[in-house]
């Protein structure tokens, strides 16, 4: 095996124990390393790691910790901080069944159980720094966003006869996966997955066929992939998406069933089991999964107001059918999961408005009808600043109904992460949409829609960045079945926001070829860029 200069690469050490930071320490130096960070756990740990410019890092875990280090790899990946050309080793004494599945869910380079000996240390290590050196350009090029660049370079940078050759290959058709390239992913993982049977592949190629509308496949490859292997927890997410799709909505929810039994640990997965089991009136377990929602968010990044506002509806909606003192005791409940909101979570706007909407018609199924009138036109007044025209009445309806904000999106980002105000800057409006046409044009059509909604953020008037937007969205419907519904729509209502713009004469000529290529079926659309963009 060839040979690794250790001396050149910067290792960070994350332990609770100080005792075993010392040992590991001792344990990489005299293997070589001449830059090992081993920090105390601190509040600015996250801040070291995004700026430290690591190799590698090796964080262990450890159940009883206040901040263990699952919760620091899920929020380092949720933050964006685990870069391709770092490798993330996860350490672990816990060797139970649902932390090691969160662990592999969480996708670190590799897992080593405690203890390990300096030998197993030394040939993780080794290897890891082997494959990266073979994959630094490739690696590089993701860290940029430039997916077509690294695609190309999976099948010019390593060699057939290489060691890495198939793992490279998986790489490019998780490239293809992740910039939408369905039809030209596939291939790559059904010649892995078919002469290998690897699990993975598999469960990537039923990604394929999922999004390209191929639900039987998908679902019949997903079936012999868990039938054997019933600890491949991915998969049954991606079943229940078949099985939503298809209108299967119970089934969908025995399948999540299925996967919280064997990892709980999941705050997503709690909530779409929250939400199914709601929809098809399974109220008693719709209102456990909501519950341990809540109670992993405590340790979670992907915490959210969500779980509050469902659970306490199920509760207002449960005292429909009670009297006395269950009715007066499921109306307590319900108030204090909103009382329980978060801080970070009520001063978002979305938050604040779903609350008062959500208690109004609380305290108007309590009877006190002058409280529910006075906390609803509060809501009301408070609307009229947001950003966003709200229908108040459609919004509320959407909130006390057991389908309670599904249609409304992604559960809001921690105040943290929150959308940055933009000033309005036509010229810089103009200049992001440029941008956006010319990482269409490298086939960057993801990072084009960012551009082009920066654009909208910067000048709402700017019909160009408008129009190219409707465009990516018409075409992205055709090129993914499995989510043509909704890009529709966006388009439309993208047209929809154009008729009211005061458009040039190319803008308005755009216009009317968007709206003719809208009214064909999607069949009929063209391949490729259906009109070329306009800068």
């Amino acid at each position: 095996m060839p040979a690794v200069d250790f001396s050149s690469k910067r290792i960070l050490l994350i332990d609770s124990s100080g005792n075993f930071r010392s040992t590991l320490r001792g344990m990489l130096t005299s293997l070589g390393f001449g830059h090992v960070d081993a920090p105390p756990i601190r509040d600015d740990l996250l801040d070291t790691i995004g700026d430290g410019g690591y190799d590698i890092i090796l964080i262990g875990h450890n159940d009883r910790d206040r901040y263990t280090g699952l919760q620091i790899l899920e929020e380092a990946r949720y933050r964006g901080l685990i870069k391709p050309t770092c490798a993330w080793i996860l350490m672990t004494s816990d060797a139970s069944q649902e932390s090691v599945l969160y662990a592999i869910e969480m996708r670190p380079d590799e897992v080593l159980t405690k203890p390990f000996t300096i030998n197993e240390l030394k040939k993780r290590l080794h290897i890891l720094c082997l494959r990266r050196q073979e994959l630094e350009a490739i690696d590089r090029a993701i860290e940029k966003g430039a997916l077509n660049r690294a695609i190309k370079l999976c099948d010019t940078e390593v060699s057939r006869s290489s060691k890495n050759y198939d793992y490279t290959q998986l790489i490019k058709g998780q490239l293809l996966l992740q910039s939408e390239q369905y039809a030209r992913a596939k291939p790559v993982f059904a010649s892995h997955y078919w002469s290998t049977k690897d699990l993975m592949p598999g469960f990537w190629l039923a990604t394929c066929h999922f999004h390209l509308g191929q639900y039987s496949e998908a679902q019949t490859l997903l079936e012999s992939l868990l039938a054997s292997h019933e600890l491949l927890i991915p998969a049954y997410d991606l079943l229940a998406k078949i099985h939503e799709a298809k209108g299967e909505h119970e089934d969908a929810c025995r399948v999540l069933q299925r996967a919280i039994v064997r990892s709980p640990l999941a705050v997503e997965r709690q909530n779409e089991v929250g939400r199914l089991a709601a929809e098809t009136g399974q109220i008693d377990v719709a209102i456990q999964a909501y519950r341990k929602s809540i109670s992993l968010g405590e340790k979670s990044c992907k915490a959210s107001a969500e779980p509050f506002l469902r659970l306490a509806n199920l509760h207002r909606y449960q005292a429909g059918d009670l009297e006395g003192r269950d009715r007066d005791y499921a109306f307590q409940e319900a108030e204090k999961l909103l009382d329980r909101v978060p801080r970070a979570f009520r001063d978002q706007p979305e938050v604040k408005l779903n609350l008062m909407l959500l208690k109004g018609q609380l305290l108007e199924d309590m009877g006190l009808e002058d409280e529910a009138a006075s906390v609803l036109d509060e809501a009301r007044e408070f609307s009229l600043g947001l950003k966003d025209v709200v229908d108040i009445e459609q919004q509320k309806a959407r909130l006390v109904s057991l389908k309670a904000m599904a249609a409304q999106g992604s559960p809001p980002a921690p105040a943290a992460q929150g959308k940055r105000k933009v000033e309005h800057d036509p010229i810089m409006s103009d200049k992001v949409n440029r941008i956006g046409v010319r990482n269409y044009m490298a086939g960057k059509r993801t990072q084009a829609m960012r551009y082009f909604g920066m654009a909208m953020e910067y000048d709402a008037t700017n019909g160009r960045a408008l129009l190219n937007l409707a465009q990516l969205f018409l075409e992205a419907a055709r090129d993914t079945p499995s989510r043509h519904d909704e890009r529709r729509r966006m388009f439309d209502r993208y047209l929809r926001l154009a008729h009211r713009l005061t458009l040039e004469d190319a803008e308005k000529a755009r216009l009317g070829e968007l709206v003719r290529l809208g009214r064909l079926e999607t069949p009929q659309l063209a391949a490729g860029p259906l009109l070329t963009l306009i800068k």
